[in-house]
């Protein structure tokens, strides 16, 4: 009997191989692997020297400086290696921004400067809209004045067919009343159907006139406190700063050790 071979089981007999199975790898993993390997000693020795509770001789703290050093080297022979590796890709990814966004950039700027058109007029046709609005509320507030006061003088005469017109009057005026402040919504439809509906906005933007002023109002803010944070810091980790001689007012400063 022939021997039926047996498919890999990641793959269904008879099925096509996926997409981009035959490429080759991004990157060179021998490259990898072999970094794997010794950084899997330094991690293994790494590993030890976190046993030890504390350095006690210079003997000690010598052959720590080693392996600290043989972690940053190994560090920096890797990350080279990512570089390199990611260099084609980078160089690949380059090349298609370059010959892309110019088609882009001209797109959108034509997309804008006709946007602009379009909101001049959405922005007349949306006052036009507000004024007809606000005419239609005016109209049906003087309607139901007058609705009320036919009521009253209707419950006053005693007629009661002019009751019953003049609360039907009073509906019908409490109704339109109802329409008219109905918030009126501009749009632009498209011609073809095949576009959105654009409608104005009313975008707010800010402008600082009084830095102080701003800086009092948001100054429990989180993010305010962490921006001041990290200017100091800046400032006091910069060279030649003396904590003596520039006093910064609202911060303490405090230092630790840490081998470089």
């Amino acid at each position: 009997m022939m021997n039926v071979p047996t498919s890999p089981t990641n793959m269904t007999a008879g099925a096509p191989a996926p997409m981009g199975h035959n490429q080759p790898p991004a990157f060179d993993p021998n490259v990898l692997a072999r970094s794997q390997v010794t950084a899997e000693e330094f991690l293994e020795v790494t590993k030890m020297w976190q046993s030890v509770e504390k350095i006690e001789s210079e003997t000690q703290a010598e052959q720590l400086n080693d392996q600290i050093t043989g972690l940053r080297k190994l560090w920096k022979k890797v990350d080279a290696d990512r570089k390199a590796a990611k260099k084609p890709h980078d160089d690949a990814g380059r090349e298609v921004q370059t010959a892309f966004n110019p088609l882009l950039k001209k797109l959108a700027a034509a997309a804008d400067a006709l946007k602009s058109k379009l909101s001049e007029f959405a922005a007349e046709k949306q006052r036009r809209e507000d004024e007809a609005r606000e005419q239609a509320q005016q109209d049906a507030e003087a309607k139901q004045a007058e609705a009320a006061r036919l009521v009253a003088e209707a419950a006053a005469s005693g007629d009661i067919s002019a009751q019953v017109d003049a609360e039907e009057a009073q509906k019908a005026a409490e109704k339109q009343a109802k329409a008219a402040a109905k918030p009126a919504v501009s749009g632009i439809k498209s011609a073809s159907g095949g576009g959105r509906t654009m409608s104005v906005r009313t975008i707010r933007e800010v402008e600082v006139t009084n830095v102080r002023l701003l800086f009092m109002h948001y100054q429990n803010h989180p993010d305010v406190a962490e921006v001041l944070r990290r200017i100091a810091t800046a400032d006091v980790r910069a060279k030649g700063f003396d904590p003596e001689e520039t006093k910064i007012p609202g911060i303490t400063i405090t230092e630790r050790k840490s081998v470089a």
